[in-house]
């Protein structure tokens, strides 16, 4: 597994982060196809939390985001943001609205380990 993603343990769920800080378009997109696959090799709820802190989401990667959320939307149950300010809170709003996932940003990794672990 990528040193970008990892495994936590926190309040008794199982928790996949997802480091995606400072990373470019093709890494962004390899992280995300890698995390999609090991949720569906998995089979399994799943739950993340994704720091997207200095970074840009270009049409390219917003493709491989939908595409993620679209294939894995049966298996994770929540995923929590870091990272997305601004207007990109409302454009994350907008999709989680229309593609029906329970998706939130979060100004601080507590506050969204204590929402996934709610």
């Amino acid at each position: 597994m990528n040193d970008r993603i990892q495994r936590i343990n926190y309040r008794g769920k199982e928790i996949i982060k997802v480091d995606y800080r400072h990373c470019k378009e093709a890494e962004l997109i390899a992280l995300t196809m890698e995390h999609k696959q090991l949720i569906l090799m998995e089979n399994k709820t799943s739950y993340f939390l994704a720091n997207y802190e200095n970074t840009y989401g270009t049409p390219n990667y917003m493709k491989a985001a939908k595409d993620f959320t679209e294939s894995t939307r049966h298996l994770v149950k929540k995923g929590a943001f870091l990272g997305i300010t601004g207007p990109k809170v409302y454009l994350l709003k907008g999709i989680t609205f229309f593609i029906d996932v329970d998706f939130k940003t979060f100004d601080n990794e507590q506050g969204a380990l204590d929402w996934l672990a709610s």
